[in-house]
């Protein structure tokens, strides 16, 4: 979709996170979005219900929007912060992730600012576990739709929106899993415009609380609905396919380590670069993602 109105010359970015019972990493996550040098930020914050301390957190929080109550999972609570947002620009962000150092909105804003056409950016991870430290670098090739078809290469937390491109309900709620990879589909489909930013833009935990790692059966039955829906699936020799992505991603992103600067906005990372690059080459098993490993 060629073309687009002009956004405001400081536009409004509206930051959405869902959670339930992450109050272990929502500090992280709410530090990383008021750590950014862009001034015109909304942080919404949808809880589930929490038990464990998260609706004490963020009742000291400061600059945020929050709501605590029931829902119907995790499409839910981003569908009712979309709702809330006013944002002309939308990032989503879960609450056990975070925004990577502290200029990333701004560098964002200004790459849309300078390609009007785009409706979708987004940029590399860092995928890291529960205690902060660096797993390995996720290196993310420009936008290829042959490929979105094969894999979901936009990991969520990196990408942000036009809101022109969106609609209310922003997320297809009947999905538990693969939402974010079907909104990715859907407005390929619809043909909205996307475009790598070359930067590290999010930090993607990979913790054993989380959603994707806990019901593997649920996951594969959206993957399956998305085969039938959005013409999503493998060609024969898929696991040579997976595999030859999986290793083109881990080698490029060892050139994604030199460029972690200084000033970051996940303050738990504490992992020598030298110890990234070695296990960015070497270690690859105890990283291999689970998509790449099921039959």
């Amino acid at each position: 979709m060629a073309g687009g109105v002009p956004m405001s010359e400081q536009p409004l970015v509206s930051i959405l996170t869902p959670s339930f019972n992450q109050a272990e990493w929502l500090g992280s996550n709410i530090r990383s979005v008021a750590l950014q040098t862009y001034p015109d930020i909304e942080h919404i914050v949808i809880d589930g219900g929490s038990t464990d301390g998260s609706v004490e957190l963020l009742e000291e929080a400061e600059g945020i929007t929050w709501r605590s109550g029931p829902d119907r999972g995790q499409a839910d609570a981003i569908n009712k912060a979309f709702a809330l947002s006013t944002g002309e620009i939308i990032g989503w962000i879960n609450s056990d992730d975070a925004y990577f150092d502290d200029r990333v909105i701004e560098d964002v804003v200004r790459f849309f600012q300078r390609h009007p056409e785009v409706d979708v950016v987004y940029g590399h991870a860092a995928q890291v576990d529960g205690n902060g430290r660096i797993i390995w670098m996720i290196w993310v090739p420009p936008f290829w739709r042959r490929v979105l078809k094969v894999t979901n290469l936009i990991g969520q937390p990196v990408a942000f929106i036009r809101r022109r491109a969106l609609r209310e309900p922003m997320l297809d709620e009947t999905y538990q899993f693969a939402m974010d990879y079907e909104l990715w589909l859907r407005l390929e489909r619809e043909g909205r415009v996307f475009r790598r930013i070359s930067r590290i833009t999010a930090v993607d935990r990979h913790q054993p609380g989380r959603k994707s790692e806990t019901i593997a059966e649920v996951l594969h039955s959206d993957f399956n609905r998305l085969a039938e829906s959005h013409g999503r699936g493998y060609p024969r020799g898929k696991r040579v396919l997976s595999w030859g992505f999986y290793t083109l991603r881990r080698a490029m992103g060892a050139i994604l380590v030199p460029r972690i600067p200084c000033d970051l906005a996940f303050t738990d990372v504490r992992t020598p670069k030298t110890e990234i690059l070695k296990r960015q080459l070497f270690s690859w098993r105890s990283a291999w993602p689970r998509d790449y490993r099921q039959p």
